[in-house]
């Protein structure tokens, strides 16, 4: 395929050294980020205030995504998680083990809501979106989370810091550091107006740069240098 491509379309930059080894010219290798229609009527902004602040997570439970790191992370920073309720979506293998490390751990805040059809929603409740992926390349569980307008928390994985501009639209940690990713809960918790901001510049990146109508004219102008 790269043999005989006039170009290549690629998700992400993380992509590009890959497929270098694999005889890829640069020159040849267009980044288009996957772009989305997203729901306005689950924009957080038309919301008014909640009585928690709320931390989600929307992922398959299975052991890449990292969600023991999150729940490890919890643990350290107990104290600031009073008024905290953490919603972990999705399902998948891992659900009873990390169902007991929540009883042993006695994090009471965390509820498993299982898979769900109703995700723009559960974001547009959302204050901090967490993904503590170990290993990823350009998850759409934060593209959906940043044109909810949520401050993200996620890891130094292939294609995610492409979307998540560290201090700017989220903060960005490395895979498996649960001691970084809960000073990063913790910094979110505890500053609003940090929290608010990376929000706000998450919100207006996806508005930018992860469109469906953006995404396509960027595919089109490729084909059309053709």
């Amino acid at each position: 395929a790269i043999e005989f491509a006039s170009q290549l379309i690629i998700l992400s930059d993380s992509f590009r050294d890959s497929l270098t080894e694999l005889g890829a010219k640069h020159e040849k290798m267009t980044t288009v980020i996957t772009g989305i229609n997203y729901p306005e009527k689950y924009y957080k902004k038309k919301l008014g205030p909640q009585e928690k602040l709320v931390i989600t997570c929307v992922a398959r439970l299975g052991p890449r995504k990292g969600h023991n790191y999150l729940l490890s992370a919890l643990s350290h920073i107990r104290q600031y998680t009073n008024n905290v309720e953490v919603l972990i979506v999705g399902d998948g293998e891992m659900r009873e083990t990390l169902e007991k490390q929540v009883h042993s751990l006695d994090l009471p805040m965390v509820n498993f809501l299982g898979s769900r059809d109703d995700v723009p929603y559960i974001l547009s409740k959302t204050d901090i979106f967490v993904l503590p992926t170990i290993n990823d390349s350009l998850p759409i569980a934060i593209i959906e989370a940043m044109h909810s307008g949520t401050a993200i928390i996620s890891t130094n994985c292939g294609g995610i810091p492409e979307l998540v501009k560290h201090g700017k639209t989220g903060i960005i940690v490395e895979p498996g550091d649960t001691e970084e990713l809960a000073q990063a809960l913790r910094f979110f918790i505890v500053n609003k107006q940090a929290r608010d901001k990376a929000s706000t510049n998450a919100f207006n990146f996806a508005k930018t740069h992860l469109t469906t109508d953006g995404m396509i004219r960027k595919i089109e102008s490729i084909y059309n240098k053709f």
